[in-house]
């Protein structure tokens, strides 16, 4: 796990869900939160430049993430570089709050639709992206 000094707290998803503040300091971090730290917020530097992780490229924007079910705040995936600017990721990550509250099944964040899906009962296979499942949705509704 890369080592890194903090210059500015900030707030950081453990896993998508669990936001914490990382303080001020030196701070043995996982490498998504060092990436984050350094490359995407400027607030902190590797102490060991060593440490720093090796990430890959080809991961997806957060469009993608998001269309693929998963948190805009646990974007960019473990072991890759964001392929999305921090503008991009923080509108994600606003949109998916607002859409917590939606009714309207073809906005939905992919665990509500797949939620929407069942109540209505309407089979469907677990590993389908959002555009599948947001085609099984019924025309008039």
């Amino acid at each position: 796990m890369p080592i890194i000094l903090v210059k500015k707290p900030f707030p950081f998803a453990l896993d998508g869900n669990q936001v914490i503040e990382v303080q001020a300091g030196e701070q043995d971090v996982s490498e998504r939160c060092a990436l984050v730290a350094v490359d995407h917020l400027g607030v902190a530097e590797y102490l060991n430049r060593q440490s720093a992780p090796v990430l890959r490229e080809d991961g997806p924007t957060v469009a993608e993430w998001v269309d693929s079910g998963y948190l805009a705040a646990s974007y960019p995936p473990e072991g890759y570089v964001s392929r999305s600017s921090q503008e991009e990721i923080d509108a994600a990550i606003l949109l998916q709050k607002d859409a917590e509250n939606e009714t309207d099944p073809l906005k939905m964040t992919v665990p509500k639709l797949k939620e929407w899906l069942t109540a209505n009962k309407i089979e469907f296979d677990a590993g389908l992206l959002k555009p599948a499942l947001q085609a099984l949705v019924p025309k008039n509704d």
